[in-house]
């Protein structure tokens, strides 16, 4: 550990402007959204397509050779359109993608984006489907012609079983289409969800319209594996309903919720889905995990922003409407009925208990007679939680991260049961496979970044980091002041334990401060104290947007020789600024041997 103090240290990163804050541009306007152009996407396209065009080119040769040209393109038509959608059925199947995640596959295929790649097969089966339908269109209409009337066109569109079939296929598959739209999906995702599940009559509508062997040979195995997948997961979820330990409130609209583990083995960085039966029993969210996997809990932090959150935090309330006026919630401390977050007439979270420990007094004990910090607060801030079983992988320090108590058996019983499925691969699980290491965040997109940092503190404390990590960088972004509360305690207790060597932390307030606010922080501030907005002493606050450019720079020049694994989550315009930095600073830095790769999911902002 570094045995800098902490003025020495502060002095030392004042030396470099690089991470600097720009200047807040009100009128800034957002890029407008263009697919980024990638090469493992063109990858993907290209061999996609190159093998729909030699499928197609391979079928017109052969009904060429015996004499119907036309009728090896319907056939190649259909071959196209059969094996779009049983390559969709695969791509949805979360089991199987998370297996091959774990073969050398990974390093070519990017199966953390098996979404998109959903919708660009099913991009590609519309288009044939718009084919298979015009062309047997204009074949019908040949007969009519060539039979002299004998045959009707509309007859055998409309009044033979097989156009029948094919029309209600096509009918079912627009209304899927139309539900599927960015516009529909976001605002009516329930909707878009159920209307979904007509791919399941689509599937048996096909088996009546086609031949026997051709659905065997494309959609028998495909959607056996999907169905097997999905029924695991459906069992796995309906026997993981772990007991809900704390529900927390922090400030900006987040819901903290803790559980149990139950067993679950998972990578920091991974996320699961819940369900909420008593909501609904068909809605699955997908949460990144808070919590570290040296934890005996899970955690995952629940912005409130939609209906479902909403209807969530409601229940919340409606349990806590239920409890006695007055009951004991630990040894050391009662809550009452409030106590309990709640939400009121316009849908924002109200003050509720919170059970982190307290905020006054010093920041910790020091090492080696730091004045400014009480010798004997940290004990009290970062005591071992009663409840706390430390498993097999940490030592018997008493610095563990705050954890509140659980919730008591009266409570935890009118909670609502929760469901897990889960835990699914992420980008940011690939952390530690770098020695470098640089984590970028915005808002609510932390949350995957707190999984890594919980990680490393308990690695650094236990001296059990993982082989050749050596420099973290973390930096985040933050409209307002009070969503640096969600994960102070976890700040404060890297700030506290001296490895400015491994670790630096940047937090960035983008928004315009009232004057007031300005004026408080300005009379907090006081010099060789903690940052007056998050109570570090090590890592100051900038006020204004990271000049990331700088960043990038700076990072590569400290650091020649070395692969730097960039893991971003946030807002999509500040991902592809992020990538185009990656990807430019990579070309300059080349002579050095720098690199950066760049890793990215999307947040909920």
């Amino acid at each position: 550990m570094s045995k800098l103090t902490p003025e020495a240290y502060a002095a030392g990163l004042s030396r470099s402007r690089a991470f600097d804050a720009l200047p807040r541009a009100d009128d800034e306007q957002k890029p407008a959204r263009v697919p980024r152009i990638t090469v493992r996407r063109l990858a993907f396209v290209s061999v996609w397509l190159l093998m729909q065009l030699t499928v197609l080119v391979y079928k017109i040769y052969r009904g060429s050779a015996a004499g119907d040209a036309f009728g090896g393109y319907l056939k190649g038509v259909e071959a196209l359109m059969m094996t779009c959608l049983s390559a969709n059925f695969l791509l949805m199947a979360p089991t199987l993608m998370r297996m091959l995640r774990a073969t050398p596959l990974r390093r070519v295929v990017n199966f953390d984006k098996t979404t998109h790649a959903h919708k660009f097969v099913a991009y590609t089966l519309v288009f044939w489907v718009a084919h298979h339908v015009i062309s047997h269109y204009v074949k019908f209409h040949q007969l009519e012609v060539s039979s002299h009337g004998k045959m009707k066109m509309v007859d055998l569109l409309y009044r033979k079983k097989t156009g029948q079939v094919g029309h209600t296929m096509l009918s079912l598959l627009t209304v899927l289409l139309l539900a599927a739209l960015p516009a529909v999906r976001r605002r009516f995702f329930e909707v878009f969800y159920l209307l979904h599940h007509l791919s399941f009559v689509i599937v048996i509508l096909i088996f009546v319209h086609i031949q026997a062997h051709t659905f065997q040979y494309y959609i028998a195995a495909p959607i056996t594996i999907y169905l097997v997948d999905r029924l695991y997961r459906m069992v796995r979820a309906r026997m993981n309903r772990p007991r809900i330990l704390a529900v927390i409130q922090h400030p900006s609209n987040v819901v903290e919720l803790r559980f149990a583990r139950n067993g679950l083995k998972y990578k920091a960085g991974q996320f699961v889905y819940l369900c909420v039966p008593s909501l609904s029993w068909h809605q699955w969210h997908p949460f990144t995990l808070t919590s570290a996997p040296e934890e005996d809990e899970l955690s995952v932090h629940i912005r409130v922003a939609g209906g479902w959150t909403q209807r969530l935090v409601g229940t919340f309330q409606q349990c806590a409407r239920a409890l006695p006026p007055r009951m004991t919630m630990h040894a050391r401390r009662t809550i009452d009925r409030r106590q309990i977050q709640s939400v009121d007439s316009d849908r924002t979270l109200t003050p509720s208990y919170h059970p982190g420990l307290p905020r006054g007094g010093g920041r910790g004990a020091g090492r080696g007679g730091r004045a400014q910090r009480q010798p004997s607060s940290r004990g009290a801030r970062y005591p071992p939680d009663p409840g706390h079983r430390a498993g097999a992988r940490l030592s018997p320090r008493a610095n563990w991260l705050p954890s509140p108590p659980s919730l008591p058996p009266l409570v935890a019983a009118q909670l609502p049961t929760i469901m897990v499925d889960g835990p699914y691969g992420a980008p940011t699980q690939d952390v530690f496979d770098y020695s470098h290491i640089l984590l970028i965040c915005g808002n609510i997109g932390v949350t995957p970044m707190s999984s890594v940092l919980k990680s490393l503190y308990y690695q650094l404390t236990t001296a059990k980091l993982s082989a050749g990590v050596k420099k973290v960088y973390f930096i985040w972004s933050c409209r307002d002041v009070q969503a640096l509360e969600w994960f102070r305690d976890l700040l404060a207790a890297l700030d506290m334990e001296d490895i400015g060597d491994i670790l630096e932390i940047r937090t960035y307030l983008t928004a315009q401060l009232p004057v007031d606010q300005i004026r408080n922080i300005a009379l907090s501030q006081s010099a060789g104290g903690p940052d007056a907005v998050t109570g570090l002493y090590r890592s100051p606050t900038y006020y204004g947007r990271p000049d990331f450019g700088s960043i990038f720079a700076e990072i590569g020049q400290r650091n020649p020789s070395t692969d730097i694994g960039v893991f971003f989550c946030g807002s999509r315009e500040l991902g592809r600024s992020l990538f185009k930095l990656a990807a430019k600073w990579t070309g300059e830095l080349k002579r050095r041997g720098t690199s950066f790769a760049y890793h990215e999911e999307r947040s909920t902002e």
